[in-house]
């Protein structure tokens, strides 16, 4: 296939990457994401799918260079209920608890489809975790993650640890930047006999 890269396609990526430059500088470095309204607002708008735009300006947020999350957590001090529950469509997102280190917290967040019917779901979620309000600036880490279907469990390391009250924190579950999901691809299903 030719590649019909052109002039005008140029000005406009041209555009698009020094407008890229000016909100890194805005940003300083920071995790930045619009809430749910406006995306919502920009895609009546614009004529985008929500997920385009969350993919595009989670792609924006620099990941947060690792520093000393790779020391030794310490010891476990207890376990923090949380239990904030949201829901969006037919998935349900749930914060359930930390586990807190002397040097660290390690939150886990459980996403389910609440569909009746569910066996043809499988969840992928490219999601990292901000929290924003409190006396200290967190440095977040995605820990690890397992199940499959309709229910997936996320892990993520915070520094400093969480403190015991949360009431002037908040959570938010935001698009992962360091770029684009990978593509999709046909599945095919092989469930004939095959002779030898």
């Amino acid at each position: 296939m030719q590649n019909v890269y052109n002039d005008e396609a140029k000005q406009i990526d041209e555009q698009i990457l020094r407008l890229v430059r000016q909100r890194k500088e805005v940003s300083g470095g920071k995790q930045l994401f619009p809430d749910t309204e406006l995306l919502q607002q920009w895609s009546t708008e614009l004529g985008l799918e929500l997920s385009e735009i969350s993919l595009v300006l989670g792609s924006l947020n620099e990941s947060v260079p690792r520093r000393h999350f790779w020391e030794e957590p310490g010891a476990l001090l207890g376990v923090l209920p949380i239990m904030k529950t949201t829901r969006d469509g037919d998935f349900e997102y749930a914060l359930t608890h930390s586990m807190q280190y002397e040097n660290l917290s390690i939150l886990s967040v459980e996403i389910k489809c609440m569909k009746e019917t569910v066996e043809r779901i499988s969840i992928e979620a490219p999601l990292t975790l901000v929290i924003l309000g409190g006396e200290s600036e967190y440095e977040v880490q995605m820990h690890g993650g397992r199940g499959g279907g309709a229910q997936v469990q996320m892990q993520f390391m915070i520094s400093p640890p969480l403190p015991e009250k949360l009431d002037d924190i908040a959570f938010s579950l935001v698009p992962a930047g360091g770029g684009l999901r990978r593509p999709r691809y046909e599945e095919v299903t092989l469930d004939k006999q095959i002779d030898f």
